[in-house]
């Protein structure tokens, strides 16, 4: 807690009462069955820039609630709705596309709520500045942090199991100025769940991989009252480490991309030694 920058931790803990108000039961139960508008979104849709504008660092001093922001954009995008309706769901009643969207929408709501509290907890506990766009988010990028001449982007991901090899290949395709990528796993699932996971493995290597997970779950991540999962100062503190670490010489090739296995395995032997 000894870089704490006040204002900042202000900012995050207001975020936080903010999140441990979201009726996640509700929402689970109403809206996750809902899979109608699974289409790509045309530019016009995409709820980034509005998510952004309302929850990254607002103007004003409260954040508001998911049925406020589904309602301003439903409403503010009425048109490129009704053309996306005609293409898509010709005869659908507009309460039928209305729910889908929701539902869309509410996914992409809670997912970026999660980026949004590391970049907050960064915020609050690191020294490194930090970046966060819509712009940013549709190149992959959830949070872009500077160290040095360095840019790093931050990917903050549910735990996943997809091929890393091609993620350096595809920031360079898009031509961006990054020169590390580095995932941030979390978890959903708790650290019993975890556990016994490992219990059952039958490979030592499956079992490391749990016993990670594990531990960012017990030591990394905490569950606010309602189910939202959020970061402990700890993690983005020991990302900034493992940044002043790796990024000491940069090369001319495609972005060095560090991928979550290899991330949590070398914060946690330093995690140990303190």
């Amino acid at each position: 807690m000894s870089n704490q920058n006040i204002p900042n931790l202000e900012l995050l803990q207001r975020f936080e009462a903010f999140l441990n108000e979201i009726p996640l039961s509700r929402y689970r139960e109403e809206l996750m069955p809902v899979k109608t508008v699974e289409q790509d979104l045309p530019k016009s849709l995409n709820p980034l820039k509005d998510l952004y504008d309302t929850y990254w660092i607002p103007s004003t001093s409260t954040f508001v609630d998911f049925e406020t922001f589904f309602d301003q954009w439903w409403q503010t995008h009425r048109e490129a709705i009704e053309d996306f309706r005609n293409q898509y769901f010709w005869g659908c009643t507009c309460e039928f596309v209305q729910q889908g969207f929701k539902a869309r929408l509410y996914r992409t709501f809670v997912s970026v709520l999660t980026q949004f509290h590391f970049a907050y907890s960064w915020l609050a506990y690191c020294t490194m500045p930090i970046e966060c766009s819509a712009d940013l988010d549709i190149k992959g990028i959830d949070a872009l942090v500077k160290h040095g001449d360095f840019q790093i982007a931050l990917q903050i991901k549910k735990e996943t199991y997809r091929r890393e090899a091609a993620e350096g290949s595809r920031f360079a395709r898009r031509g961006s100025p990054v020169h590390v990528v580095i995932e941030v796993p979390y978890t959903i699932n708790s650290e019993e769940h975890w556990k016994t996971c490992a219990l059952k493995a039958k490979r030592d290597d499956t079992k490391e991989r749990y016993d990670l997970f594990c531990w960012l779950a017990a030591h990394l991540q905490k569950w606010l009252s309602n189910g939202f999962v959020v970061f402990t100062s700890t993690y983005p503190t020991l990302i900034e480490g493992f940044i002043k670490e790796k990024c000491t010489q940069k090369t001319t090739q495609e972005p060095k991309y560090l991928g979550w296995e290899q991330v949590l395995r070398e914060i946690y032997d330093v995690y140990k030694k303190e």
